[in-house]
């Protein structure tokens, strides 16, 4: 994402997840939820990556498909 559009969505409150490799938890939303909450994001997406794509795979599709 560019950081125009994550600008954007800071400036409406939304949270931007960012993949750096900062360990800082201010930088990174990753850093954060592991250092503060206890909760790997990372891991969240590696178990969840088949489901997650199939999802946004099937909205993609309904958006993209001509309406019948």
């Amino acid at each position: 994402m560019s950081q125009t559009v994550a600008q954007r969505y800071r400036d409406a409150n939304l949270l931007v997840l960012t993949g750096t490799l900062s360990k800082d938890d201010t930088v990174s939303t990753y850093a954060f939820c592991e250092n503060t909450l206890g909760y790997s994001l990372a891991g969240f997406f590696e178990r969840n990556t088949k489901v997650l794509k199939n999802e946004v795979d099937g909205i993609l599709q309904a958006l993209l498909s001509p309406s019948s």
